[in-house]
């Protein structure tokens, strides 16, 4: 069972490194269109980052949140 807990938390945070990448590419396209826009991207980014020091449970409910922000503002509705 621990080796298999390990296992899912390696591919989160594969996972993690990619979504944190597509994120910081998006963040730039959207910069020269909406600054406000960059920031929000800019800042899930800084959140899903495996590198912050944030648990894991946190992470993960600051980031339902901000999907959800985002979708109240329209930024994933385009």
């Amino acid at each position: 069972m621990h080796d298999f807990k390990n296992t899912l938390d390696q591919v989160e945070d594969i996972i993690a490194i990619a979504i944190f990448l597509c994120l910081i590419i998006v963040a730039l396209a959207k910069f020269e269109i909406d600054i406000l826009e960059t920031v929000f991207y800019l800042v899930l980014a800084a959140i899903i980052s495996p590198f912050t020091k944030i648990n894991r449970p946190a992470k993960r409910l600051l980031l339902v949140f901000g999907f959800i922000w985002g979708v109240l503002l329209g930024y994933f509705t385009k």
